[in-house]
């Protein structure tokens, strides 16, 4: 088994019976889980974006295909893909602007992951051969935003990127959170957590959280007003080892979207000044 294949059980909360251990229970059980059953995470990259396969999935009627079912990414990162089913899959991800195909997994096993690097920006697709009811997007911008504060207590970055770069009100808001061990440079495994937004009055507004396997955590936020909006993450366990609170700070500033009123109006004062500039240039040549 490598890191993500416990991935499903942790996502029920399963494995969080091992609270109920005592410290040095849970130490060298995180000891074990780190040595025996995760030696894949060796092999990996750096701050990796990682989708999984949901199980299940091959059933039409399953809620989600794909964890994240969207991910976002910037030109020259890579996204590791990888298949924690019971069954085989074949993932393919395809231009959406020409269909033309940019990535073959090949045949998935269970418990097995393969990794691409996307080069161009655009929408892609990613779909599977074996199931064709199975769809996820990824898309690949430069409207990102990416942030990185340290913890150094716990020797970790929390990294926090937001698509669109400067969200406006109601606008569907992707933020992504990725913890990073400083001494490998590579995703830090089993972190409980927590993602919350502080309005300016001191409010939260929104937020997520719970435990993450793989170092990668995936949001969508809306807000509802125009207001500078503080995320904040939390992390309360490390390799199940509960520690004291840690928090760090990001800030997110929130803009207004132009209403069609507000366009039209701007539009409108632009045409008068054109048509005013040329009616005098128009005078003068003639004078």
């Amino acid at each position: 088994m490598g890191k993500y294949f416990c991935w499903w059980p942790c996502r029920l909360g399963k494995l969080y019976r091992f609270e109920y251990l005592d410290q040095l229970s849970m130490f060298m059980l995180a000891f074990v889980l780190s040595t025996v059953l995760f030696p894949i995470s060796s092999q990996l990259a750096a701050a990796e974006d990682v989708t999984f396969i949901v199980p299940g999935s091959k059933d039409p009627s399953s809620p989600q295909f794909f964890d994240p079912p969207m991910q976002i990414i910037d030109k020259g990162q890579t996204i590791v893909f990888v298949n924690p089913d019971s069954v085989k899959h074949h993932l393919v991800v395809k231009s959406a602007a020409d269909g033309k195909e940019v990535f073959d997994t090949g045949v998935l096993d269970s418990n097995k992951f393969v990794s691409h690097e996307f080069s161009d920006y655009g929408t892609y697709n990613l779909e599977c051969t074996i199931y064709p009811h199975m769809k996820g997007e990824i898309k690949v911008t430069n409207n990102i935003a990416t942030f990185i504060k340290s913890i150094p207590d716990q020797n970790l970055d929390v990294q926090l990127s937001r698509s669109p770069a400067n969200p406006g009100v109601g606008e569907a808001t992707f933020f992504k959170v990725i913890f990073i061990d400083k001494a490998t440079g590579r995703n830090h495994q089993h972190i409980d957590y927590t993602l919350t937004f502080v309005g300016g009055n001191g409010e939260n507004v929104n937020g997520t959280g719970g435990h993450t396997v793989d170092g990668a955590e995936y949001a969508n936020i809306s807000f509802n007003k125009e207001a500078s909006y503080i995320p904040k993450v939390t992390i309360s366990k490390v390799n199940f080892i509960p520690i004291s609170p840690a928090t760090v700070e990001f800030s997110a500033i929130v803009t207004p979207e132009f209403q069609p009123v507000i366009v039209g109006v701007i539009m409108a004062a632009l045409v008068g000044s054109i048509a005013l500039y040329n009616r005098k240039m128009g005078k003068r040549i003639n004078n």
